[in-house]
């Protein structure tokens, strides 16, 4: 969707090596109440002991990192002590957009602007024990089936895997987060998963469904998308086919580039996929799940944000779909090299 992959990009399994709206679920009564609350205050200025610089580890740091956070200008689910590198170029570009110096030095004018912007971090922020929201809207089947698995293989979910945001998956979840030191909230948010990820293996499609995912959607076809395996996305139906030599395989509902965006057409290569991208460039960390990269940093993907808006808003360039059970099919149908053609 956006920059380079390098920073778009979050492989769970290799995290070490290396971006939505939600739907929350009630809580159960043995299980600590997930939702933030429903109003919090921006702060007002306040003294600020010293100025925060590049390589000072201080606990007014992690404060700094919370309150760039709240305001989107740093995208991390995790706070610290040290003011590092993404630190400092995260401070820089509030600087910037602020109109006042750009020198990477947090000082009184810069402090003073960034609490007008945030809220009084909480003791769970500071702590890093927040619970933040799901990582993927639990509303799709296909994920909590995904999720269902994962949590077999983690040792706390013995039920079946149907999809069903139940007592017991949701039992699991915070069982899982409590084994890990989390507060035992019966939420999957990015902290836990970044742990969950890794720890277990993701289910095939086939592992979880026993034929693709029906299609009774129509796209009139662009003439390059007749021989091949292609997938075919027309801006002006709004829709994604996968077709095989003229084949039609399954139609989905697409989302484009929202304006001042712009979703670039043409017949490109898939270039790389990952099924676990986190997109980091915009100030917040937004799943990606099942991209396909075929032109630079743009890529098919599933979108939370699609499948709870429609088409109020869009994407930085990305051609969205809002089915979590197709995005994952056709992840598995296509291959570095395949074909992407992009047209009106």
């Amino acid at each position: 969707m956006h920059r380079t992959p390098l920073h778009t990009r979050m492989s769970w399994v290799a995290m070490a090596a290396f971006s939505t709206v939600c739907l929350l679920p009630a809580a159960q009564a043995n299980v600590a109440e997930a939702s933030a609350p429903a109003v919090r205050e921006f702060s007002a200025p306040a003294p600020l002991a010293q100025d925060l610089r590049y390589r000072m580890v201080s606990p007014t740091v992690r404060e700094l990192q919370i309150r760039l956070r709240h305001a989107k200008y740093l995208a991390t689910y995790d706070a610290h002590d040290k003011y590092d590198g993404k630190t400092r170029a995260a401070v820089e570009k509030f600087q910037r957009d602020s109109a006042l110096p750009v020198t990477g030095i947090v000082n009184q004018a810069t402090w003073d602007r960034l609490r007008q912007q945030s809220h009084e971090p909480t003791q769970a922020e500071l702590g890093n024990t927040d619970v933040g929201p799901w990582f993927t809207g639990p509303k799709h089947p296909a994920f909590v089936m995904e999720l269902q698995s994962r949590l077999k293989q983690a040792g706390t979910y013995s039920g079946a895997i149907d999809g069903e945001l139940n007592d017991a998956t949701r039992q699991a979840v915070a069982s899982y987060r409590a084994r890990i030191g989390l507060p035992a909230a019966d939420v999957m948010d990015e902290r836990t998963w970044a742990r969950l990820m890794p720890a277990t293996r993701n289910p095939s499609y086939r592992q979880l469904f026993n034929a693709p995912p029906q299609s009774t959607a129509t796209q009139t076809l662009d003439p390059r998308c007749a021989s091949g395996k292609v997938v075919c996305i027309s801006k002006a139906q709004k829709k994604l086919s996968y077709v095989v030599d003229g084949d039609i395989k399954f139609t989905r509902e697409a989302r484009f580039s929202r304006p001042g965006w712009d979703s670039p057409e043409g017949d490109f290569r898939i270039w790389y996929m990952n099924k676990d991208t986190v997109s980091s460039i915009f100030g917040e960390r937004t799943p990606m799940p099942y991209a396909i990269f075929y032109h630079g940093n743009v890529a098919i993907h599933f979108s939370d944000d699609f499948a709870d808006n429609g088409y109020a808003s869009g994407s930085h360039g990305c051609s969205q779909i809002r089915d979590y059970q197709a995005a994952k099919w056709l992840y598995e149908q296509v291959k570095v090299g395949d074909r992407v053609v992009v047209y009106q």
